[in-house]
């Protein structure tokens, strides 16, 4: 999955495509990727900051998303860095330990996968939400917090495998990956989609009675729905160059580029692509969410005007704010939501921020 495993000696050195590479192009390369890992320590921080200082973004969907952006957030910690100074040691010819260049190679691996899986988990939450909402509403939290766990898990398995197939049963092990960290994800993720998509269409009055469902509530769930596939689509974007190359690289070398400079260039592109979906998740959160969107406004307003010592109360002016604790004992916005007590009628038409 990952790029051309160079031996199993205790250091690697430079290939001579990278060593032929301009030194103007490199630059670019990593100011790209440095870019990168801002864009995406911002974005996924801005989520997860937002996530712990206001309560009302504490949903069951929303944390879903929460254990993504953690993994987004490691990607822009760890992986990056650890692929810009890969490259960056084969430019200038020298050595890095081949312990170093297996953690990169399992961290991304472990990482990649459990976004994968997550993405996954939450298409199947979210279309149990919308064809199945009253048995949605009364799962137990323990199924949700399994469904976050197990990316976490498989993911772990697959990673730790990296190491001990190294050079010995690449074909399997990238067939086992491929298949199920990719393909067989993305047909569920794909059939859930579709599923939402033709239930909406087919049968939302009949669904509504049936369930006594809200129709403001329903609106709000499709909404998020749409916001996940988007998330979704984007993701396939990202990842699919990656696993392309990884199959040709492996059964197909020979439809490769020819030259050794022309690999590194496409290795290089597709390790972008998939780095870069990090850094876009956080951005659709916030053009779909107005509460996300609201809370981001707020931390960036106690950042740049720290003299004023704000204590913003963000008024009710939509669906997703409550408005009253006997109209709504959950928040809006997704399924099931957790019980924030209320002590006072102000507080009824506020978002409630804890203290940071």
């Amino acid at each position: 999955m990952e790029e051309g495993q160079n031996g199993t000696a205790n250091t690697n050195t430079t290939p001579v495509a990278v060593a032929k590479m301009k030194i103007t192009e490199l630059a670019i390369i990593t100011v790209l990727y440095c870019l990168l890992v801002v864009t995406i320590i911002t974005g996924n921080g801005l989520i997860l900051t937002s996530f712990a200082i206001n309560r009302k973004l504490r949903t069951v969907t929303n944390t879903f998303i929460i254990s993504l952006s953690i993994s987004d957030t490691l990607v822009g910690f760890v992986s990056i860095p650890c692929w810009i100074y890969i490259f960056l040691c084969q430019y200038t010819e020298r050595p890095y330990t081949n312990v170093g260049y297996q953690f990169y190679i399992t961290f991304d691996i472990f990482i990649g996968s459990a976004s994968i899986l997550q993405l996954t988990s939450i298409s199947i939450e979210r279309c149990h939400a919308i064809v199945r909402p009253l048995r949605h509403r009364t799962l137990s939290m323990r199924v949700f917090y399994a469904m976050i766990a197990i990316p976490w898990v498989y993911a772990a398995i697959m990673a730790s495998l990296q190491p001990v197939q190294f050079e010995r049963w690449t074909e399997v092990y990238t067939v086992l990956m491929t298949t199920t960290c990719f393909f067989i994800p993305f047909i569920i993720i794909l059939v859930a989609y579709v599923t939402i998509y033709v239930y909406a269409r087919a049968r939302p009055t009949s669904m509504l009675t049936r369930h006594r469902m809200p129709k403001k509530a329903y609106k709000n769930e499709i909404r998020l729905s749409a916001t996940v596939a988007l998330i979704t689509v984007l993701f396939v974007i990202a990842w699919l160059p990656l696993f392309v190359v990884s199959v040709m690289a492996t059964y197909y070398p020979q439809n490769l580029p020819p030259s050794p400079l022309g690999i590194d260039r496409l290795l290089k592109f597709v390790k972008f692509c998939h780095y870069s979906n990090s850094a876009l998740n956080p951005f659709v959160y916030a053009y779909r969410n107005k509460q996300m969107i609201n809370t981001f406004r707020y931390i960036g307003y106690k950042l740049l005007c720290k003299e004023h010592s704000l204590q913003l109360p963000l008024m009710s002016t939509g669906t997703s704010f409550i408005k009253s604790t006997y109209q709504r004992k959950t928040w809006q916005g997704s399924s099931r939501n957790g019980n924030v007590p209320e002590t006072n009628k102000q507080a009824e038409n506020t978002v409630m921020i804890s203290s940071v």
